[in-house]
This record gives C-alpha cells, structure tokens and sequence, in this order.
C-alpha cells in the first residue's frame, strides 16, 4: 500500500463519464487517494450533447473545470503506456498506485466529432444552417450517440427533415439499433437502408467508427469486476464495452464504474473482491445488460431524462468530487 497516512492509491486514467463515476463511486465507499490522468482541462458530460442539441442547456455547460475536483489530483498529461501498477506519461514522470484503473475511451476514426463538445458545437452550426440532416451509419462499429442526436434535431426543428441512413451495420449493433427504428419513425425520423440522395443545402453526416484504445490493446476486463488479466489493473468505459461486445455508450460505463468502484473498495476494506449491482447498472453480467439496454432504446431516452442525470450528476456527482 503507497504510504500517504497510508491511505490506498488509485491511479485514473480518464477524466470521461467512466473515470469520474468511478472516483465518485470509489470514495462514497472508501477513504483513498485518487490520482487523475487527463490531459483535458475539463470533464465533459458528452451523455448530455443531445439535450444541448435539443436546446435544453448551453454546449458549455457540459464543461466541469477538472481543477475544481478538490477530492482529486488532477495530472494534467496523456497516458502512453501501462508498466506494471504504473502509468507512463507524455511529458512527466510516471505515476505508480496500488491500483490503476483505465478509462482512456476509444479511438474514434472519421472527421466529425459529436461526442466531444467542441465538435458537437462545430455540428451544430451546420444543423442550423442546414435544410435536411442525413445520418450515413456505413462502418462496421460505428460510434454511438446519432440517435439521439438525431431526435433532439428532430425535436428542435420539427420542420427539418431528419434521416438516418443504415447502409452497413455490423450484426452485433442490431440488436440495439432495430427496436430504435420503430421508435424513431413514430418521432418522425426517416430510416433507410439505402445511401440518401445528395441535394444543395443538405447536411450530410458519414457517422464514425470506434475502436478500443491502443494504450489497452492486450488486456481484457473480467465483465463481473472489471478486473484485467493484471492484477489490480482495471479497464472500464468505451474500450471495455469494445472488448466485451457490447455498444459503446454511458449507461454501459456507469455500470462498470460502479461494478470497478466496488471491487476496488471491498478488496481495500475487507481483503477480497465482492461486488453487486446498483442503480447505473440493474444487473451483473453483459448479457442482462444487453437486454436491458434493448429494452432502453426501444423506449427511448426523452431528452427530460437526460436533463435529470445531468443534474444528479452536476449536483451529486461533481459536487461530492469538489
């Protein structure tokens, strides 16, 4: 155990929906030092986008100043390489902890970036100016979150047509996208699976392809504790969800935040690892999340819910960090 009034050390990497639910989780139900890496000055709630895009907030409202996280140590640098329990940086020295936990996100490959708010501001602008928006989903594991940004178009602008184009989608996404068809349909969002037709005027977004992150290329997270082939080495968020085949989106990296959270936490308490569900997760295992998940997108997700997270998490989650 580091010696810091002897007070474990858990060492973060990624300051996203993953890596902050984790640490918020982590000291509701342990005394610990936690060590953020984040090259970013500012955690972005980027489950919120659609709602900015719906109108309900502000694009930089999403924005948290990472050095307002008083119950943490913000390492303002990028990760490079895992040696071990620690973590080499870019331009500083390495961080060592009893227990790393990595939440790096994935790699995202195409030239529009809705899932961070700059690129989702950049987006915007062009909706705005834009006569109809067309999805293109063309790529193997495309990244998650045009649904509902889609909808929050279609609800801003209900005299804009909206389309969602399926030209190839890999089998394993299906199952989360079919039952979002119907629902979107009845919001007036047309769906295809044919490329749609280019006219002056329209808005034509090629929607990425997301892949886990090289820093965690050679280890896989058990799906009951997050755990890696290394111990007390944990991987949780988009490149863990990759990893277990299932969809990358922040409902999966709040259920393994909290599923991390506490197996780190009772292993520190009590010797061992015991974890169980919470209210982020409502099961233990990838496939009830799937069918769980599958039941979400076939409801869908109101932007009114998303406002509500958003303010559980500013009011409880940030502000328990700070």
């Amino acid at each position: 155990m580091s010696k810091n009034n002897d007070v474990t050390k858990v060492v973060v990497v990624g300051g996203g929906i993953a890596g902050i639910y984790f640490a918020y989780r982590l000291l509701q139900l342990v005394d610990a030092r936690v060590v953020l890496i984040e090259p970013k000055e500012n955690h972005e709630f980027v489950i919120g986008i659609p709602m900015a895009f719906g109108g309900l907030i502000d694009f930089d409202q999403l924005l948290f100043p990472l050095s307002q996280l008083r119950r943490v140590i913000h390492v303002r640098d990028n990760a490079k390489a895992l040696d071990g329990k620690c973590v080499r940086l870019a331009s500083m020295p390495s961080v060592c902890g009893d227990y790393v936990v990595l939440a790096p996100g994935a790699y995202k490959l195409g030239s529009v970036e809705y899932w961070n708010v700059e690129g989702a501001k950049k987006l915007w602008n062009n909706v705005e100016k834009a006569q109809s928006i067309h999805f293109i989903v063309n790529e193997l594991n495309p990244v998650i979150g045009f649904q509902e940004i889609a909808y929050a178009i279609k609800t801003r602008f209900p005299e804009k047509r909206v389309s969602i184009h399926l030209v190839y989608v890999a089998d394993d996404y299906r199952f989360l996208l079919n039952p979002w068809m119907t629902w979107a349909e009845a919001k007036g969002i047309e769906i295809s699976e044919d490329p749609p037709q280019h006219r002056p005027g329209d808005l034509y977004i090629s929607v990425p392809s997301v892949r886990p992150h090289p820093l965690v290329a050679d280890l896989e997270p058990d799906p009951a504790t997050m755990e890696t082939q290394l111990e007390r080495v944990y991987l949780i968020g988009d490149a863990a969800l990759l990893k277990l085949g299932l969809p990358p989106i922040g409902w999966g990296a709040l259920w393994q935040a909290s599923l991390a959270a506490q197996a780190v936490a009772s292993e520190i308490t009590m010797g061992y690892i015991e974890v169980e569900p919470d209210i982020w997760s409502s099961m233990s295992d990838p496939e009830k999340f799937k069918n769980w998940l599958t039941y979400r997108m076939t409801s869908g997700t109101p932007l009114i819910h998303i406002k509500g997270l958003y303010d559980t998490w500013a009011n409880k989650v940030v502000k328990t960090l700070s």
